[in-house]
């Protein structure tokens, strides 16, 4: 039996036609509003879905799984929503962090229990050297750039409830959207995003 961990998922935008694809992989995976504690029954597949809703920005945990299955988690959630995924580091295992933006593209890093990327001296040393000290790449390389506009998103919609059945019309999904689609660049690069230059297009990684 391989070591165990928590994990956690955020959604912070989904789009109408990804909503049950997103509470179908929380329930292959059984993370719930609430811990989920080792010895609870799994859910009945035959039975009513265990999560009618989506709630935007609100966590989604599992206290115990394997370690590794943020990476499984992470390939079956839909890459036009924006989220973020980690597990706990456990033993002489880092955490891991997955943030996924629809305009960015996936960000994997070790992780703290808060699910924030970490890097040694020497990683940061050649980070530095990289990108000659500009914030605007160290960001890109470091997930500061995902965070900023996650945080963005989780500022616009958290609370939004989503329902599997929510029609694309509604007034949750059409703020989401908007909150997703407006301003253009803003949308991965925050007007308030550290750094001497930005750019319209998604940064190469």
């Amino acid at each position: 039996m391989g070591d165990r961990t928590p994990i956690e998922v955020v959604i912070y935008s989904c789009p109408p036609e990804s909503v049950s694809k997103v509470l179908d992989v929380f329930e292959e995976f059984n993370l719930d509003n609430e811990y989920v504690l080792p010895g609870d029954p799994e859910p009945d597949p035959s039975g009513p879905a265990r999560l009618p809703s989506l709630e935007l920005g609100r966590g989604y945990i599992h206290s115990e799984t394997l370690v590794g299955t943020s990476s499984q988690i992470a390939e079956a959630l839909p890459k036009d929503a924006a989220w973020k995924v980690w597990e706990d580091p456990a033993y002489e295992h880092l955490g891991e962090v997955r943030l996924n933006h629809p305009d960015l593209g996936e960000f994997v890093s070790d992780c703290d229990a808060q699910g924030r990327p970490m890097f040694n001296s020497g990683e940061v040393d050649a980070l530095v050297e990289l990108t000659g000290g500009d914030r605007v790449q160290l960001g890109h390389h470091t997930g500061r750039t995902w965070e900023m506009a996650l945080e963005q998103l989780h500022a616009a919609n958290n609370g939004i409830v989503l329902g599997r059945n929510t029609p694309q019309t509604s007034a949750p999904l059409q703020a989401a959207a908007l909150n997703q689609l407006a301003s253009g660049p803003s949308r991965w690069m925050p007007p308030d995003a550290p750094g001497q230059t930005r750019s319209a297009a998604a940064p190469d990684r």
